[in-house]
C-alpha cells in the first residue's frame, strides 16, 4: 500500500508539472534556489563569482529568478568583499543576455555564458582597484577570480544543456560528469560553512556524490568526479588546497575498486584520502577531514543501488542504432498500413466498375432469347418491325410469371402473339435458359461481393493493425539491453530457454518486458517467484508475467506493478437449465499494465449461441493479449463470424479495459448491453447503440471513457439481465454495502432470473469489476 501511495502521488506530481504554469513556476522557483545558494558558495575566504556564472549560464526564461535569488544570497551576511559589487555584477549579466537574447549565433555559442560572466566581475573589479587604490596583487584576485567564475558558467551552462534536451536517459561522458560535479560542488560550497561540531555539511555531500560517481562510473567517473570536487573545494578556503589532491586520488582509487562492491569503493577512498592528507601539518584539520569522509561513506553504504543512475555511465553500444531501428520500423508500418488502405479503395473501385459494365436484367434476357430463337424467322419483321411495341410489352407481361415460378409457360404469352409467333415453344425455352443463366450469375456475383466485402474488410483491418502497432511502437522511448540481458539470465536460471527477450521503456519510464521462450514440456513456469527474481534482477517490482502459447513457444509479459488492482466476480444462468449457456466472459492483463475483462452474447440460448459466443470471446482474448488494436480485434472477428458459412451467426462483443496506473477506463460495445458504474454509492447507467458482430460488413465499437479510483466498480452484464429494465439493477448496485463482488454477481444473476414476467427465458450473467 505504501508503494501503490508513492506511485500514486508521484504519478500526480507528474500530471501536475504538465500544466504550463505550474511548470513555470516550478523552474522560477529552482532559479531562484540556485542563485541564492551559488551567491553563498565563496573561494579564497572572501570571493563569490558564482552567482554571476550561474546568471549567464541559467536558462533566459529563469535568468532574472536567479538573479534575485543572488542578490537575496549577496544581501545576507557573510564574510563576502563588497556585496554590492557582486549585485551590480549580477544586474550587468542580465543586461548583456538580455541585450543580446534576439542573437541566436551570439547566445547559443559555447563561449557566450563564460564571457558574459567574465566581462561584468572583471568590470567591476577594477573599478573597485581604481576608487580604493588597491594593490596589484588584490587586482591579480580579481582577474582570477573573473576567469574562475568564466570556467564555471562554462561548467553550468553543459549542465543546464544537459536538462533541457532530457540526457537523463543517455550516457554521460567525462566531460558531462566534470560539469555536473563541478555545478554540484558550487551549490553545495554554500553549505560548506554549515557545520556540526566542526564537521563541514557540504564536504560531506561532495564526498558522497564523488563515491557514488566512483561506484557507478568507475575509473573514469572517479577519477574525474575527483579532480572536480576537490578542485572546488581546495579553492573556498585557505588550507584546504590539499583537498584537490586528496579527493582526485580518492575519487581514482575508489574507481580502480569499483568492481569488487560497495565496500571496496568506500575504504579505498578512506585510505587514499587519508595518504593524500599526511602532508597537512595541522593535525586536527586532517581529523576533522577524516571524520568527515567517514561520514560520508557511512552515508554512501545506506544509499540504496539505482538502475537509473547506472544507466548514464554505462555504454550502450547499440542505443543509437536500435533508437534508429525503432524509427524505420515505425515508418515502415506507417507506409505498408497506408499500403494495405490504398490496396482496399482500389479493389472497391474496381469493383464498382465491373458492376456497371456487367450489369445484366430481364431485357437483357428476353433480347438474348429473341436473337437466338427470332434470327432467320419468316415472322421476324411482322413481329419486330410491323407489330414491334405489341410484342415488347408482351415480354414485359412475362415477368412477373417468371419471378415468382422461375420459368414461363407457352399459356404466358399473349393470344395474339401466339396467332403470328410459330416458334413460341422455341421462344420459352430459350427465355427459360437465359433467365436460369442469369440466376446464376447473380448468384456467383452476390457471393464475389461478399467475398470481395470481406477482403476489403480484411485489407482494412490489417492496416489498422499495422497503424495500431506503428503507434504502439512510437510509445516506447528506448530499449533497455542490460535489464534484457539480466531476464535472459533469469530464465536459463529457470531452466527456461529464450528465444528473444525485449525489455521497452516508455515515455513515463515504465518498463515493459516481452519474452519468448522455448516451450518445454515437464517444465512447471512458477510465476510468482520468477516474478521476483526478474524484479530483483532490474531493480524495478513487476507484475507477474502474461503467458501466452503460440505453437512450440511460449510469449511471457510483464510490465511493472501498477498504482490500482482489480477484484473480479462473475455468476451466470443458462436458460432453461440447459448445460451450455450462450454467454461467455474472459478477462485478463494483456502485460502493460491494463486489465481487459470481455463478455460476449451469443444470439439465441443453447449449444450454437454458446458455439458463437465462446468464439467471439476467445478470439478477442486471444488477439487482444498478441497486442492487436481493439478496433482491428472488432474487424477481424466480425470478418471470420460472417465467412463462418452455415447459418447465420451473431454475437455480441462487451469489452472494458482498465488502466492500472492511471484507473483510466474505456467502454466498448458491438450490439451489447449497457455497463453499470459506481463511483462514491453513486451509479450510473452507460449505454451506446452499435450492432452486433456477424451482420455488416462493416463494423465499430461504441465507446465511452471514464476515470476510476479505489473503490469504484463497474458491472458489466448481458442483456438477459436488463429485460425486466434497469432500475433495479442501478438500485441494487448502488445499496451494496459490502466489497464483495462475486457475491454481488451472483445476487443480480438471481434476482434477473426471479423478476423475468415476460414469460421468456434468456442466458443471464454479470461481471463485477472491484477497482483496489
Amino acid at each position: 500500500m505504501e508503494e501503490k501511495a508513492v506511485l500514486r502521488v508521484r504519478d500526480r506530481i507528474s500530471a501536475a508539472l504538465t500544466v504550463p504554469y505550474v511548470r513555470r513556476a516550478v523552474w522560477l522557483m529552482a532559479g531562484g534556489l540556485a542563485g541564492f545558494l551559488t551567491a553563498r558558495g565563496l573561494v579564497f575566504g572572501k570571493y563569490a563569482p558564482f552567482a554571476a556564472a550561474g546568471a549567464a549560464a541559467a536558462p533566459f526564461s529563469t535568468m532574472w529568478a536567479v538573479i534575485l535569488g543572488g542578490a537575496v544570497g549577496y544581501l545576507f551576511p557573510s564574510p563576502v568583499d563588497i556585496p554590492a559589487r557582486y549585485i551590480a555584477a549580477l544586474l550587468a549579466v542580465g543586461a548583456i543576455r538580455w541585450s543580446l537574447s534576439e542573437l541566436k549565433s551570439i547566445r547559443d555559442h559555447p563561449v557566450f555564458a563564460p564571457v558574459t560572466a567574465f566581462l561584468p566581475l572583471l568590470s567591476t573589479g577594477i573599478a573597485m582597484v581604481f576608487l580604493n587604490g588597491s594593490l596589484s596583487n588584490v587586482l591579480a584576485m580579481y582577474i582570477a577570480e573573473s576567469f574562475l567564475a568564466a570556467g564555471t558558467a562554462y561548467f553550468l551552462r553543459r549542465t543546464v544543456q544537459l536538462l533541457e534536451t532530457h540526457r537523463e536517459t543517455a550516457v554521460f561522458d567525462s566531460g558531462d560528469v566534470a560539469a555536473v560535479i563541478v555545478s554540484l560542488g558550487v551549490l553545495l560550497l554554500s553549505f560548506s560553512n554549515v557545520t556540526v561540531s566542526h564537521i563541514s555539511v557540504g564536504r560531506v555531500l561532495i564526498v558522497l556524490t564523488v563515491l557514488v560517481c566512483a561506484r557507478i562510473g568507475g575509473l573514469a567517473g572517479g577519477a574525474v568526479a575527483g579532480i572536480a570536487a576537490g578542485t572546488v573545494q581546495g579553492l573556498s578556503t585557505a588550507g584546504l588546497s590539499y583537498l584537490s589532491g586528496a579527493y582526485g586520488l580518492g575519487g581514482l582509487m575508489a574507481g580502480v575498486f569499483s568492481p569488487l562492491g560497495k565496500f571496496a569503493v568506500a575504504v579505498a577512498f578512506v585510505i587514499s584520502n587519508g595518504i593524500a592528507s599526511l602532508q597537512v601539518n595541522s593535525t586536527s584539520q586532517v581529523f576533522y577531514g577524516a571524520v568527515e569522509v567517514a561520514a560520508a561513506s557511512v552515508l554512501y553504504m545506506l544509499l540504496p543501488q539505482s538502475r537509473r543512475l547506472s544507466n548514464l555511465f554505462t555504454a550502450h553500444g547499440d542505443r543509437l542504432p536500435g533508437d534508429s531501428l525503432r524509427k524505420n520500423v515505425i515508418l515502415r508500418l506507417r507506409y505498408t498500413a497506408e499500403a494495405m488502405r490504398s490496396a482496399s479503395d482500389s479493389v472497391d473501385r474496381i469493383s464498382e466498375k465491373l458492376e456497371t459494365t456487367a450489369a445484366a436484367d430481364l431485357p437483357h434476357v428476353y433480347g438474348r432469347a429473341a436473337e437466338k430463337v427470332c434470327t432467320g424467322c419468316s415472322q421476324c419483321a411482322v413481329c419486330w418491325r410491323k407489330n414491334r411495341d405489341e410484342t415488347q410489352k408482351t415480354f414485359s407481361r412475362l415477368s412477373y410469371p417468371l419471378r415468382e415460378r422461375g420459368k414461363i409457360e407457352r399459356s404466358d404469352f399473349d393470344v395474339p402473339f401466339l396467332t403470328r409467333c410459330n416458334r413460341a415453344m422455341e421462344l420459352r425455352d430459350a427465355v427459360n435458359g437465359e433467365y436460369r443463366e442469369l440466376l446464376a450469375k447473380e448468384s456467383a456475383r452476390m457471393r464475389a461481393e461478399q467475398v470481395r466485402a470481406i477482403v476489403e474488410e480484411h485489407f482494412r483491418s490489417t492496416a489498422q493493425m499495422l497503424g495500431d502497432m506503428a503507434e504502439e511502437f512510437e510509445q516506447y522511448q528506448r530499449f533497455d539491453e542490460d535489464s534484457a540481458e539480466q531476464v535472459r539470465e533469469v530464465l536459463r536460471h529457470r531452466e527456461l530457454t529464450p528465444i528473444e527477450v525485449c525489455c521497452r521503456i516508455d515515455k513515463f519510464g515504465r518498463m515493459t518486458i516481452e519474452a519468448n521462450i522455448c516451450r518445454t514440456h515437464g517444465v512447471h513456469i512458477n510465476k510468482g517467484q520468477l516474478t521476483r527474481e526478474i524484479s530483483g534482477a532490474c531493480g524495478r517490482t513487476f507484475t507477474q508475467p502474461s503467458v501466452t502459447a503460440a505453437g512450440d513457444t511460449l510469449k511471457l509479459q510483464m510490465c511493472q506493478k501498477p498504482v490500482y488492482a482489480v477484484q473480479r466476480g462473475f455468476a451466470q444462468h443458462a436458460a432453461n437449465g440447459a448445460s451450455l449457456c450462450g454467454d461467455c466472459a474472459e478477462a485478463f492483463t494483456d502485460g502493460s499494465g491494463r486489465y481487459i475483462s470481455v463478455l460476449s452474447d451469443g444470439m439465441g440460448t443453447g449449444g450454437r449461441a454458446a458455439v458463437d459466443g465462446t468464439m467471439t470471446a476467445g478470439m478477442a482474448q486471444s488477439l487482444l493479449k498478441a497486442g492487436i488494436g481493439f478496433e482491428s480485434t472488432l474487424k477481424m472477428i466480425n470478418s471470420a463470424m460472417l465467412a463462418k458459412g452455415g447459418e447465420e451467426s451473431l454475437a455480441t462483443l462487451d469489452v472494458a479495459c482498465i488502466d492500472l496506473f492511471t484507473g483510466h477506463v474505456s467502454l466498448r460495445k458491438a450490439g451489447a448491453a449497457g455497463t453499470v458504474l459506481r463511483r462514491r454509492k453513486k451509479t450510473e447507467y452507460l449505454e451506446a447503440k452499435s450492432v452486433p458482430v456477424g451482420i455488416l460488413p462493416e463494423i465499430a465499437f461504441a465507446r465511452s471513457e471514464k476515470d476510476l479510483d479505489a473503490g469504484d466498480m463497474l458491472v458489466m452484464v448481458s442483456d438477459g439481465v436488463t429485460a425486466s429494465g434497469t432500475e433495479w439493477l442501478c438500485d441494487l448496485i448502488a445499496n451494496y454495502e459490502d466489497d464483495d463482488p462475486q457475491a454481488l454477481s451472483e445476487r443480480i444473476v438471481e434476482r434477473a432470473v426471479k423478476d423475468r414476467a415476460d414469460g421468456h427465458e434468456d442466458d443471464v450473467s454479470a461481471v463485477v469489476l472491484l477497482i483496489e
